[in-house]
């Protein structure tokens, strides 16, 4: 049922990229009826093997004690108990799914003029109840729990009785299902379910092709020859492919779980302490989120959002993503080097490795040329990087190994990227419908209108302070989400107060977004470092401390965007000017933080002096760019001087 769920759903999307043949609502209804479907099959296949693996090992340890076997009686039934709602989730997922489209026209034309039936209201409840449960399944409690609070902040029960801003008159449980589900919104959410389910869907199915055709093994594969070549060893290696698949995943846990299983025990081999291995791992992961052209997903919603091209987006988020990721490139080789961890025996690199990844040249070729030349949508962008990547495959396999089983196992290959593809996204069908819930309440209760008014009288209309109120926001609205659910809970919520300052909607959108990832790495709950430590056995504290030293300047960066709004709305000459002086200014923050120069350990009046020419090169601009300049040079003084040994001639031996 999973393959023949996958294959159907990612070819559904594919199909309906190339035909267009309902409208967007319409085909959302039916991809989250079999995205959930397929997501509870999926953990319902790891329950299984979860308990197979239980089993097997308590068969192979005779030694067991009779006293576990209570314990173990209880486990399996309630995995019993969980096999059974795990199934009965997926049918009704698909039975919800089938009542909305059977009765589509009536509840999209007749329905708002006419009433609903109670029919409607228990399959929107239903509904409901399976998206909550399905988002508490993927992504953990929290964002579970955002969502059933905000529908019980909507009732009337509660909204009464809230304090201050909070109160509202409330709403019956009939409006709140018939927001949230029946009257096709809350989970059918056009701007974030339907985004969702094409743009954002089209590029998770493709990374699930690419990968099922090595591109994952091939990444690692260069990363470790590199690895052997660079006196930082896999430092660097790690960063890259973290930083690509962490853009692609939407959820910087998620991507440190899996790119972080591979790169973590690497960097522990080369010597590097664990707790800043698992650092280096979740901040080039929490990162990954600000990478264009997927943004973890976000692009497409901020896109959609702000109703502009999406090759707007990709070029606002450019530069911020280059100065995230040279500051933390520069963080990682300056601790490697300051603690020696360096590799002694390096070897030349082996080209030959770079072969095996020319196949996905073509397809990387169409993309950026249908998204950036024919400003094509994502979707149409997607379906013709599939359908290239389909060809490239089939031709190399016609060119390299014409036999039967090199044709059969690239039909599996296919089969299984389609199968993929379609498992990969459907955790985020589950948490995109809880969003758009979360969203109807928000709205319709006033509270986002309220907060962002709020967030301007907190900061008296004065604009630094309004800035800080928004980053705090924004990391605690952040904190162990996954990147679509952040960004639409501070976009909502913060970025408002912001614009009605005169601060540029894409830079507004980019600077609370910017923190809203950065909570992965912020204690308490730095969601990412919590899955890198416990990879690396580290410890969880020193781990953020470690994270936050590397990551340290991208609390920084995001207020540079107000200051040369050049860096998001690109101009001539003002970005050629600001980009470089800020990315020194990055430099000098990075210096600060790790303690060292690259040549040696700076005490604290030193750290001082980089602190403030950093401030100077990144805030200068507000006083004049002849400061930012000034400061700009000084650093890059500062570092060559320090790189360089100074003889000076003595006339004392012994001095």
């Amino acid at each position: 049922m999973i393959w023949i769920l996958g294959i159907t759903l990612t070819l559904y999307t594919i199909y309906y990229a190339h035909s267009r043949m309902l409208i967007r609502l319409r085909y959302s209804n039916i991809f989250l009826g079999i995205g959930i479907c397929l997501f509870y099959l999926v953990q319902l296949q790891n329950l299984y093997e979860d308990s197979s693996q239980k089993s097997a090992m308590s068969d192979g340890d005779q030694s067991t004690v009779t006293v576990d076997a209570v314990p173990d009686v209880v486990l399996e039934r309630w995995r019993a108990i969980d096999a059974v709602l795990l199934v009965l989730g997926a049918t009704l997922a698909v039975l919800g799914s089938l009542y909305i489209e059977l009765n589509f026209t009536r509840l999209f034309e007749d329905a708002p003029v006419l009433g609903y039936e109670t029919n409607d209201y228990i399959v929107g409840g239903i509904l409901m109840l399976l998206v909550i449960d399905a988002t508490r399944r993927a992504f953990g409690n929290l964002i579970a729990v955002v969502t059933i609070v905000s529908i019980l902040y909507a009732h009337h029960w509660f909204a009464p009785y809230m304090p201050g801003l909070l109160n509202h008159t409330g709403f019956t449980w009939e409006q709140i299902i018939r927001e949230g589900a029946v009257s096709l919104s809350g989970i059918y959410h056009d701007t974030v379910v339907g985004i969702g389910t094409t743009w954002v869907a089209i590029f998770i199915m493709f990374a699930g092709i690419a990968k099922a055709y090595g591109l994952m093994d091939w990444v690692l594969e260069v990363g470790r020859e590199l690895g052997t070549t660079l006196r930082t060893g896999v430092v660097q290696i790690a960063l890259i492919a973290s930083m690509i698949m962490g853009s692609i995943t939407g959820s910087a846990a998620a991507n440190t779980a899996t790119t972080g299983s591979f790169t973590i025990p690497m960097l522990k081999e080369q010597g590097i302490r664990p707790d800043f291995a698992a650092a280096m791992e979740s901040v080039a992961s929490s990162g990954g989120q600000m990478l264009p052209p997927i943004m973890g997903v976000a692009a497409f919603l901020m896109a959609d959002i702000l109703g502009v091209q999406y090759v707007q987006i990709i070029q606002a988020g450019t530069i911020p993503a280059l100065l995230f990721y040279f500051s933390v490139g520069v963080a990682l080789h300056l601790v490697v080097t300051k603690h020696g961890w360096t590799e002694t025996d390096t070897t030349p690199f082996d080209k030959s490795v770079l072969v095996n990844g020319l196949k996905f040249l073509p397809a990387l070729a169409v993309l950026i040329y249908g998204l950036v030349v024919m400003r094509l949508t994502p979707l149409s962008a997607g379906l013709y990087t599939i359908i290239t990547m389909w060809i490239v495959a089939l031709a190399t396999t016609a060119i390299s190994d014409r036999s039967v089983a090199g044709v059969r196992t690239e039909i599996y290959n296919t089969l299984k990227g389609l199968r993929d593809g379609a498992i990969e996204m459907a955790p985020l069908v589950g948490v995109l419908a809880a969003m758009g819930i979360i969203i109807e309440m928000l709205v319709n209760t006033g509270l986002a209108q309220k907060v962002s008014t709020a967030l301007v009288s907190m900061g008296a209309g004065a604009l630094v302070l309004v800035l800080v109120f928004a980053m705090i926001a924004s990391i605690l609205f952040g904190l162990g989400m996954p990147t679509p659910a952040a960004y639409i809970l501070v976009v909502i919520l913060v970025a408002p107060g912001i614009i009605d300052l005169g601060i540029q909607d894409i830079t507004a959108h980019m600077f609370v977004f910017y923190f809203a990832m950065l909570s992965a790495i912020t204690p308490p709950v730095a969601i990412a470092v919590a899955v890198g430590s416990r990879i690396g056995n580290a410890d969880f504290n020193k781990t953020c401390v470690q994270a936050l030293r590397i990551g340290a300047p991208g609390f920084l960066i995001p207020y540079s965007f107000i200051v040369n709004e050049s860096l998001i709305y690109w101009s001539f000459p003002d970005t050629l000017i600001a980009f470089p002086m800020v990315l020194v200014g990055t430099v000098a923050l990075v210096i600060t933080t790790i303690g060292y120069d690259g040549s040696r350990r700076l005490n604290y009046l030193f750290r001082s002096v980089f602190l403030v020419l950093a401030f100077g090169a990144l805030y200068g601009a507000v006083v004049s760019v002849a400061l930012q300049g000034i400061s700009a040079f000084l650093i890059a003084s500062l570092i060559v001087i320090g790189s360089k040994e100074i003889s000076l001639p003595l006339t004392d031996p012994t001095e």
